[in-house]
């Protein structure tokens, strides 16, 4: 109930943002099971007209990340990335592979002109594997680079 009293008292752009964010988030985590990656990509690269400050709407995609149930690094970058792109903001969302402990491991994390937004704490030991960069101004998806090892 706490949370709700919270919620209520947060300005109206905010809140709307934050239940996009939550929408957002959700469908990435289902869409993951249903559609390509491309075809998500895609939906995440579809640029809006509003202008949200980019802190507020990372601070948004972080909350919904942690409190959407089964939330996983790719889903919240995903739903990152198309807040970002909804509201005007450039992004790339990379993806990283690691071998720890003898077995694989991947990691997905969104980056602003060099600055990790979102999936900082674990991308340190991640060599990147692609990027996919989105520009937030044109409805269209960056080219996929790979980066060498």
């Amino acid at each position: 109930m706490r949370k709700l009293a919270v919620f209520c008292t947060l300005p109206g752009e905010d809140r709307r943002l934050l239940l996009d964010a939550f929408v957002a988030t959700a469908l990435f985590r289902l869409a993951l099971f249903f559609f390509s990656i491309d075809r998500l990509r895609t939906w995440a690269a579809r640029a809006g007209r509003s202008r949200q400050p980019l802190d507020r709407i990372v601070w948004a995609g972080g909350v919904a990340a942690r409190r959407v149930p089964g939330t996983t690094c790719l889903s919240s970058a995903l739903a990152l990335q198309r807040l970002l792109s909804a509201h005007g903001h450039d992004s790339e969302l990379h993806i990283g592979v690691a071998h720890e402990d003898g077995a694989f491991a991947a990691h997905a994390w969104v980056e602003q002109d060099g600055r990790v937004l979102i999936g900082e704490a674990e991308r340190r030991t991640y060599t990147r594997l692609v990027s996919w960069p989105i520009d937030g101004v044109s409805p269209g998806i960056g080219a996929d680079r790979v980066h060498p090892r």
